[in-house]
């Protein structure tokens, strides 16, 4: 009996010192770092080439993509719908480790996890190397550029390289509405 109620006590310990990290982190949220990825933020209409993401080559891919800020200006949401493909983001900026992170779920069972920043003006974030079904090492990333106000370029690549070189899967196009 005395060994089940020891991890009952180390979480009531320990409960507490996250909370006030939680709260020290959500006080910041309105940094500079915080702020890397506002630019997203909003209502927008994308196109891509055909033979990406799931469109038939030919033929131009349309979607939208809702860009939301919540939980106190902390999380950037994304609400994608495209070719009868749903997905969802929430994103962060995770000061302890100066990084973004980001998590993805959609329609198909995936879930990608992401982590990154600006790297010479780009905003990025990548996966962590995996081996895919032919047994090679990847890596993937998104990144945003060319971003005016209301337009950008997002890009889908894959590298089996190590990152040395890139590949694009998946250029969208995106206007604000």
């Amino acid at each position: 009996m005395r060994h089940a109620t020891l991890p009952a006590i180390i979480l009531l310990l320990i409960a507490p010192i996250e909370m006030v990290s939680a709260q020290q982190n959500s006080a910041s949220c309105t940094s500079e770092e915080h702020r890397m990825l506002d630019f997203w933020v909003g209502e927008w209409d994308l196109t891509w080439p055909g033979g990406q993401g799931g469109t038939p080559a030919g033929q131009t891919g349309e979607g939208t993509n809702v860009i939301t800020k919540t939980l106190g200006d902390c999380v950037i949401h994304e609400s994608f719908s495209g070719q009868g493909y749903d997905g969802r983001s929430f994103s962060i900026y995770d000061a302890r480790s100066q990084q973004w992170k980001q998590t993805w779920v959609d329609s198909q069972g995936g879930h990608i996890l992401f982590t990154g920043n600006r790297i010479d003006g780009t905003m990025e974030m990548r996966t962590a190397a995996f081996t895919d079904g032919q047994g090679n090492q990847r890596i993937n990333r998104m990144i945003w550029e060319d971003v005016e106000e209301n337009s950008l370029t997002w890009r889908w690549q894959s590298s089996t390289d190590g990152g040395e070189t890139w590949t694009d899967l998946w250029v969208i196009s995106y206007v604000r509405r």
